[in-house]
């Protein structure tokens, strides 16, 4: 059943690549707006945005400008000044905001990071030999909401994580 307006939307999905949208894009079930923009934006918004459903859920798909944090702010205050009901927000990538995986582990295209928070590489100070990061809390960019918090708990267990790995294999195999 197509939303009533914006604020039946939940979900956002942001993307700093055309790449990564074009990817993301194919997974959308359903576009509500292929014959016009039924939802708009609130004035003054600069996004584009791609309405549309993935199973049940109402996902708001939207490109970042480019690339890099300016961009990526701007971009998500006027999404949420569009769209105030979002619960939840996703940002796609292709990993270039994790700067070090564990010891003897790699990070490859494709793979799934999930984070608790998210760490500022570029507010601090650069000595010889090391970049310090600013600690204060009014540097901390906050933490994710307590349902969130509890999703990605829940994630680290391997009873969930073989769910999940079992869930993508089926839907990998659809694609």
């Amino acid at each position: 059943v197509r939303p009533a307006s914006r604020d039946d939307f939940g979900i956002a999905i942001v993307c700093a690549l055309p790449l990564e949208y074009d990817a993301v894009s194919l997974l959308i079930d359903e576009f509500w707006d292929e014959e016009c923009d039924y939802y708009g934006k609130a004035d003054g918004d600069p996004n584009e945005y791609a309405t549309g459903r993935m199973g049940d859920s109402n996902i708001v798909l939207v490109l970042l400008s480019g690339m890099g944090k300016v961009s990526a702010a701007g971009s998500s205050a006027s999404l949420r000044f569009s769209y105030p009901r979002l619960k939840l927000i996703l940002l796609t990538g292709i990993c270039g905001g994790v700067p070090h995986p564990k010891p003897k582990e790699e990070l490859l295209l494709g793979d799934v990071v999930l984070s608790k928070g998210v760490r500022q590489y570029d507010l601090g100070r650069q000595y010889p030999g090391e970049f310090v990061v600013k600690e204060t809390v009014e540097d901390s960019l906050g933490r994710a909401p307590k349902h969130i918090r509890n999703l990605l708990a829940i994630c680290e267990t391997n009873l969930s994580r073989g769910r999940l790995e079992r869930a993508a294999a089926i839907h990998l195999q659809k694609i």
